[in-house]
């Protein structure tokens, strides 16, 4: 009974990923062998009407091996500054009864600069820091609501330590630690908050059930955002 409820956790961990990975903050959730992430999000901004008042923002997420993930992140601006940021994680870690997700991870592997893509007239300084990689270890560990049932509802809680990263908007978010909670009420039905260092960021998830997809929608700060996701095993 012990390990199947160890592999009961790890399933239900590892699907409640797709629900978790919004708006490219790093977390411990992390994709298995061969299996593929493909998201589209859509911002609107909270600007005055001088300003772009939205961000799009594409992700794919790819699982090498069952512990090294690589994803690359897709940003645009009123579809006039574009900039692509890759980021590469390897699995410490995998849960058990005990033990937590632990993961660490590289985000701009490339240096890529980010800051012509945000709401404001970036500064030279604001550009410099765009092409700096961050790094971050991050940690997940999944509780059940019902003593005994190992199933919804759940909560698994996020706790990151990391470097400053400036690719989104030129703001400083991941520095330090960050983290949050992540709901998952009934098999199609979840929530997150979390706090990325920056902005507290807020969605609900609907996953249909043996679709693969999830729609999800909540808040950034002060904006705004909805996003699809689709997830597929290729082996």
């Amino acid at each position: 009974m012990r390990y199947l409820l160890v592999i009961v956790i790890f399933a239900i961990a590892t699907g409640l990923s797709s629900a978790d990975d919004i708006v490219s903050m790093p977390s411990a959730n992390q994709l298995k062998a061969g299996e593929v992430d493909v998201a589209g999000y859509y911002f609107w901004l909270d600007n005055p009407s001088m300003f772009p008042q939205y961000v799009q923002l594409q992700t794919v997420y790819v699982g090498l091996t069952d512990r090294i993930e690589i994803d690359a992140h897709r940003s645009a601006v009123d579809k006039d500054e574009t900039a692509v940021v890759f980021v590469a994680s390897y699995k410490l870690l995998s849960e058990t009864l005990t033990k937590p997700d632990l993961v660490i991870g590289c985000k701009n592997l490339f240096e890529t600069e980010t800051s012509g893509d945000v709401p404001v007239t970036p500064s030279i300084n604001e550009r410099e820091k765009s092409r700096e990689r961050s790094f971050f270890l991050s940690a997940a560990k999944t509780f059940f609501m019902r003593p005994g049932f190992p199933g919804p509802p759940l909560v698994r809680a996020h706790l990151s330590l990391g470097t400053a990263d400036w690719t989104m908007m030129a703001e400083e978010r991941h520095k330090g630690l960050f983290g949050g909670l992540q709901f998952l009420f009934r098999p199609d039905v979840g929530g997150v908050i979390q706090h990325d260092g920056q902005d507290l960021i807020t969605a609900l998830t609907y996953m249909p059930p043996k679709t693969g997809l999830t729609f999800k929608g909540g808040t950034f700060g002060d904006h705004k955002w909805f996003g699809v996701a689709w997830r597929t095993n290729l082996k």
